[in-house]
């Protein structure tokens, strides 16, 4: 039997051809998807990022951006893009390599990340409050950006989001840094009830996935100074959706409870039939969740010009 060093220049070779064939495939797939939805691609340069994104839906539509979480691309987001684009004006940006942008180290820090999407929702929806949805990193930057740039948000729509200070951050760094088959299959485990394809497919591309730098280069740049405390949650008073599966095995259900009750407009909607990633495993559920809140909330209006800034809105109540 060959020992553990002949057999690893193997398995090194055999990880570096997927690798090679995984990327240009899961890039092409993906934005096939999205053209397919009648998306348009464009390129948006902040500084030294230079990002890939998409646009669909009527130019006069209701506000809506779209960011996705650690690993995955904006096609993430396709079921949702097909319930909203006819009535919404939809911006989705590429944050980070793997979905064919151009940014410092394969990927953008979670302050980076509120730099860029506030700089592409002012050039595309000047004097516009947005509708932020976000998924795990995605949704980090969302709630950094509500905080930090407050009159760009209208609503949130938080997909089982990261960034919340109150847990265990060691536990989850475990899974999501990623090294080996087997590491693959743990986060497989803490992601989904059941896997949208094949288990066998999957872990390769998970591996591929989380061991490019488009991950590693997100979680070297991630910071506890980024991470929202109770009280962060608490001055965010746009109306907040809280979409969650009750099987999250990196952000578990507990902490999105937490995170509901510290937010003063939140509405949490518990998936019973998803872990993670609800928008690929129950995307039925995530669509019925935001029709459910789009009823219960209006995105705020565009501020008058000719009209004196009002006061303080009061926090607290229902969306």
């Amino acid at each position: 039997m060959p020992g553990d060093a002949e057999r690893l220049p193997s398995r090194c070779y055999r990880a570096t051809v997927i690798s090679g064939l995984f990327f240009p495939a899961y890039r092409f797939g993906a934005h096939g998807l999205l053209r397919a939805l009648g998306c348009r691609s464009f390129r948006f340069r902040v500084g030294a990022a230079r990002l890939k994104c998409w646009r669909v839906g009527p130019p006069d539509g209701e506000p809506w951006v779209m960011l996705h979480g650690l690993g995955s691309v904006a096609a993430s987001w396709t079921m949702l893009v097909r319930e909203l684009r006819r009535e919404c004006r939809i911006v989705i940006p590429e944050l980070s390599w793997l979905g064919g942008s151009e940014v410092p180290d394969g990927a953008l820090a979670v302050r980076d990340g509120v730099e860029v999407v506030s700089a592409l929702i002012e050039r595309e929806f000047p004097r516009r409050p947005v509708t932020v949805v976000g998924n795990s990193l995605g949704g980090w930057v969302a709630l950094r950006l509500a905080l930090l740039r407050p009159e760009l948000v209208s609503r949130l729509v938080l997909v089982g989001p990261g960034g919340y200070r109150d847990q265990d951050w060691e536990h989850i760094e475990r899974l999501i840094r990623v090294s080996t088959l087997r590491d693959a299959d743990r986060l497989l485990e803490a992601m989904f009830v059941r896997p949208p394809v094949s288990e066998r497919i999957l872990r390769h591309g998970f591996r591929a996935a989380f061991t490019s730098k488009a991950v590693t280069g997100a979680i070297d740049k991630m910071s506890e100074d980024d991470a929202l405390t109770t009280a962060d949650l608490a001055r965010i008073t746009v109306p907040t959706a809280l979409v969650w599966g009750d099987h999250d095995g990196i952000f578990t259900i507990d902490v999105a409870e937490r995170m509901t009750a510290a937010m003063p407009r939140g509405v949490l909607y518990r998936v019973a039939t998803a872990g993670h990633i609800v928008q690929w495993e129950s995307p039925r559920m995530l669509v019925d969740a935001v029709r459910d809140f789009r009823g219960r909330t209006a995105p705020a209006a565009p501020p008058d010009p000719t009209r004196p800034a009002a006061g303080p809105v009061a926090s607290g109540g229902a969306p």
